[in-house]
């Protein structure tokens, strides 16, 4: 394969929409030391500006106790009727989102149990997805929430925040009701949100699959609902639907016999249950720039934000640590120019707790750094982004094994090389010659291969174990770092060729300096 780049061809401003946020699992976790070190983090080296995470009111949260949440005090009259709303614990998370150095993506969610309907939990941490008892009373804590907040931290700091009404309220894991109730619930909390402080912006539906963007945008505008944006998720995986036959119920019935019979561990159980690669690479390369431009056309003109993607949405899935994730986030930022306000990936850090909290080193969680605060080849995905030239050169449209885009500081020319594809097992070799008419003096290349920026591989030379020591934790660190390699060129006349091998899933940076 061939490439040949003009520097001289006509440039437009590099997009870094991407950089707009990140999310991180649910509130509480934000009172951990390493949490908030992941987050500085996946701040100061990838600029990530904006968190987003759940469970902000979660009763762990402890934001509404009543004297009956004590057991021996449940047989006390009126016992369910003493309660204190306090948000000391909210204090100390946005306290350390803030010492970050990112701001607040407020998710207003869950319900605390004590001013719930129901007693339905969704996930492992047992957050309340029921509707409010009452929804004046929710509305009454929701303001003594925004009072709390502009009192602690001012007003022109809060509103430099957002504020998005739930998560996923389209699917029964995250929101027991129907459309017409979230909608119910999300005027409700936008009216008490904006009679508070009119210049919050607040938006929602926070909805799975790029749902429910216009019928919640009518609603809004029918109604005359506050809407200062609207939010989305997508996976590759949404565009194709994502569904559970009787055939895989059967199927997971049998791993799961087998893999107690083999005592192969929870970890590697779970990759067995839900890890599908036969599925996965019938699925189109660039889904979700696709989804994103229907996503935009239903917005029509109102700020859109995707507050979650990722690879895919397959906890326990080896692509997550692997060569195959940072590909995929190289693809899908640079397919389009994005026609979202901001992008947040999910999520920043393996401590992470929807399903399990697995505890091994490289079990396929969906963060950017594992649960030891090793950063993972899409981290370093992400690294190479965040240090892209300020203009992108324009190119011809691409199809084909390996794509590229180009980039220029005036001066210097940067080539960002990326073989994505799909297909898990695919190992194709592609031999790359590029050409670009630069008079440089040096050719250096950043890789993210199976050797380069790979800590798994690293983990899997010491043979796998379940715990590292904190010596093996920085040992892997270092040597799994993005680097710089020269690389060798000829010259010809005012033009620069090399040539270099690329394998699936490969991503390489070509720097030429002038």
């Amino acid at each position: 394969m061939h490439i040949s780049i003009d520097k001289n061809a006509k440039t437009t401003p590099t997009n870094f929409s991407w950089q707009f946020g990140v999310g991180n699992d649910h509130a509480f976790q934000m009172h951990r030391t390493d949490m908030c070190e992941h987050v500085k983090l996946a701040h100061d080296e990838l600029g990530f500006q904006y968190l987003r995470f759940h469970g902000i009111f979660d009763d762990d949260m402890l934001c509404v106790q009543r004297l009956s949440d004590y057991k021996p005090f449940r047989a006390v009259p009126h016992s369910k009727e003493i309660e204190e709303v306090n948000f000391l614990q909210t204090a100390k998370v946005y306290d350390n989102v803030l010492a970050c150095g990112m701001k607040p993506f407020v998710e207003l969610s869950f319900m605390p149990s004590a001013l719930a309907s129901g007693k339905k939990t969704g996930i492992r941490y047992l957050n309340n997805i029921t509707q409010p008892k009452s929804l004046a009373k929710w509305c009454e804590f929701v303001t003594v929430f925004i009072q709390f907040l502009l009192r602690r931290y001012g007003k022109e700091e809060v509103e430099s925040w957002y504020f998005e009404v739930w998560n996923e309220p389209d699917l029964a894991i995250f929101f027991k009701g129907k459309q017409k109730d979230y909608f119910r619930l999300y005027e409700a909390t936008a009216r008490a949100v904006k009679k508070v402080d009119e210049n919050l912006r607040v938006g929602g539906p926070s909805s799975s699959a790029c749902l429910w963007l216009e019928e919640f945008k009518a609603f809004c505008e029918k109604n005359a609902v506050p809407c200062d944006f609207l939010s989305t998720h997508h996976y590759p995986g949404d565009a194709f639907g994502n569904t559970f036959s009787v055939k895989d119920a059967f199927t997971m019935m049998r791993i799961a016999k087998n893999a107690a019979k083999d005592k192969i561990g929870l970890s590697a159980a779970m990759q067995n249950l839900f890890f599908r690669p036969e599925v996965y690479k019938t699925w189109r390369k660039g889904v979700l720039s696709e989804l994103d431009e229907r996503a935009k056309q239903q917005a029509g003109g109102k700020p859109l934000f995707m507050t979650e993607w990722n690879s895919m949405a397959v906890f326990a899935s080896p692509v997550h640590d692997e060569k195959f994730a940072a590909a995929f986030i190289v693809k899908t930022v640079l397919d389009s120019a994005h026609p979202m306000d901001g992008y947040m990936f999910w999520c920043c850090s393996d401590i992470y707790e929807e399903q399990f909290m697995l505890g091994k080193p490289f079990h396929g969680g969906f963060g950017l750094v594992n649960n030891e605060g090793i950063p993972k080849l899409n981290f370093w995905a992400f690294k190479q982004l965040s240090k892209l030239y300020p203009q992108r050169i324009s190119l011809p449209k691409q199809q084909g094994d390996v794509e590229y885009a180009a980039f220029t500081d005036g001066k210097n020319v940067q080539v960002l090389l990326y073989a994505q594809d799909m297909d898990y097992d695919r190992h194709d070799e592609h031999e790359v010659t590029l050409t670009v008419n630069v008079p440089a003096r040096r050719v250096s290349v950043q890789r993210i291969d199976d050797t380069h920026c790979n800590p798994k591989a690293k983990w899997q030379k010491l043979g796998s174990p379940d715990l590292l020591t904190r010596e093996e934790v920085a040992a892997i660190k270092e040597r799994a770092r993005l680097f710089e390699e020269d690389q060798a060129f000829t010259k010809a006349a005012d033009k620069i060729e090399m040539t270099m091998l690329l394998h699936t899933n490969d991503v390489a940076m070509v720097t030429f300096y002038t």
